[in-house]
């Protein structure tokens, strides 16, 4: 199965993962350390790198931003141009199909770049973060997010020690590359620790302007009973995330957490 064979599978009922608690709270985090950094001028174009079904589009769009979403699922393209549609937000959005590793768009031709939940996807990295920045204007915003080695570890024995299970967060810790979107394990997710992460972006030609964490109590500490729920009572929805809010800036906690988020600037 490859990854786009995966994601046009999913991409009719892809959207409904997001009405859960986990997700609920993820998207409130990646929105709270995205929407400051939107461009506000009449002319700026923002790329929305593996928009998926353009749940960020939508979103960037709404705020009056002129927005490029490009994808290689069919699937979620089509969910995208739907709810472009339904939203009456055309003179907004182009939806194209297109490789992000290679977009053929012209130097310096985006504002901002966002790249939302798909650098796990990418063996090699460095071509991709190679191609955001060229298509950045000078001192343009990349925000980008990772999956943490370190908590994809010790989720592989939360609540159900065993030899197998530590066998496998021993390999899942010693190893960047695992399986996880299929069971037949022919796509693969790629994570990496903090340190990497900050690193791979600095050699690439950003500077970093802050890292955050996002959810650290989910799923290693609150019960899959609980955060996969699409209901739950609104003052749990708010003392997790103000408890997340108050994790998620500080530098020592990020190897808590469950993804990364960066916010980085072309050089």
């Amino acid at each position: 199965m490859t990854t786009e064979d995966y994601y046009d599978e999913k991409s009719t009922t892809y959207d409904a993962l997001f009405k859960m608690l986990y997700y609920r709270i993820y998207d409130t985090i990646t929105w709270k350390y995205l929407e400051p950094y939107l461009p506000k001028s009449p002319g700026a174009v923002v790329l929305d790198a593996a928009g998926g079904t353009g749940r960020w589009t939508i979103r960037m769009a709404q705020t009056g931003c002129k927005v490029v979403l490009i994808d290689n699922s069919e699937g979620m393209l089509k969910a995208a141009a739907k709810k472009t549609k339904t939203e009456g937000l055309q003179d907004r959005i182009v939806v194209r199909k297109a490789d992000i590793t290679k977009t053929d768009y012209p130097d310096e031709a985006f504002d901002l770049v966002l790249c939302e939940h798909a650098l796990f996807l990418f063996k090699n990295p460095t071509v991709l973060l190679k191609e955001f920045r060229r298509i950045l204007k000078k001192q343009a915003t990349l925000i980008i997010s990772a999956q943490n080695r370190y908590f994809m570890s010790l989720s592989s024995i939360s609540g159900k020690p065993s030899h197998d299970n530590l066998e496998r967060a021993c390999e899942l810790l010693l190893n960047r590359e695992h399986h996880c979107l299929s069971e037949n394990g022919q796509v693969n997710v790629y994570t990496w620790t903090p340190d990497e992460f900050r690193t791979m972006l600095q050699e690439a030609g950003f500077r970093v302007e802050k890292i955050i964490g996002k959810v650290v109590t989910m799923p290693l500490r609150i019960r899959k009973e609980i955060y996969a729920r699409s209901d739950y009572p609104q003052d749990l929805y708010d003392k997790i995330l103000e408890f997340e809010l108050a994790m998620c800036e500080r530098p020592d906690a990020l190897g808590l957490a469950g993804h990364f988020q960066a916010i980085a600037r072309k050089i």
